[in-house]
């Protein structure tokens, strides 16, 4: 599942668990983050690979 970071367009790996594969916390904030089918492009490890 792909999460989308409003403010800075980045998508990230997401997980049900509420953090990002790089560690973001997804909860926190959570007005920030939306779900979306689009590529994944951040480029930090756990998201990219």
């Amino acid at each position: 599942m792909a999460v989308k970071h409003v403010p800075t367009g980045i998508v990230h790996n997401g997980s049900k668990s509420g953090t990002t594969g790089c560690g973001f916390n997804t909860n926190e904030h959570s007005s920030h983050w939306v779900n979306t089918s689009s590529k994944i492009t951040c480029d930090k490890n756990g998201c990219k690979n």
